[in-house]
């Protein structure tokens, strides 16, 4: 009679598991629609990035994401980026003749975008999650960190 009670257990809690894991999506599946959103964005070469905060390796500062901003329009990239408060720079972008690549990596959900400017080299990170990490370098090597995200124009 043990025996028995112990297999109905068994079974039954076997077969919860199985129908739970059945049921639950995996994050991949998940983010598909936002990276496919983020993808369509960057393949009709209209969209801008978005900053929210910018940070190094000491701070990180909330940012308005009304005027920190960058439009990028086939190889017209313009707008303006603000550095830390206590440094009050403003960085503007304007140049209608960039060198922009993109690489998508459909199986990791990640899209990266390399844009070439007169006077700054752009690197965006996005990931499936829609975040999107910018990374500012300077010709004079500086370079600054933004978080924020793709919205397409």
């Amino acid at each position: 009679m043990k025996k028995l009670i112990l297999l109905v257990l068994l079974f039954s809690l076997s077969a919860s598991t199985l129908v739970i894991a059945q049921s639950k999506t995996s994050q991949k599946e998940t983010l598909a629609s936002t990276y496919h959103n983020s993808k369509t964005a960057v393949k009709s070469q209209h969209y801008q990035f978005v900053a929210n905060v910018i940070h190094n390796s000491q701070e990180r500062e909330i940012l308005d994401g009304a005027i920190n901003e960058i439009r990028i329009n086939k190889l017209d990239v313009s707008g303006q980026l603000h550095g830390f408060s206590k440094d009050k720079t403003i960085y503007t972008l304007k140049d209608s003749n960039s060198k922009i690549e993109t690489a998508f990596n459909d199986d990791n959900q990640q899209i990266s975008i390399a844009i070439k400017t007169k006077a700054y080299s752009i690197a965006i990170e996005v990931k499936p999650n829609g975040n999107a990490f910018l990374t500012l370098t300077g010709t004079d090597s500086s370079k600054l960190l933004y978080t924020g995200r793709l919205v397409k124009l």
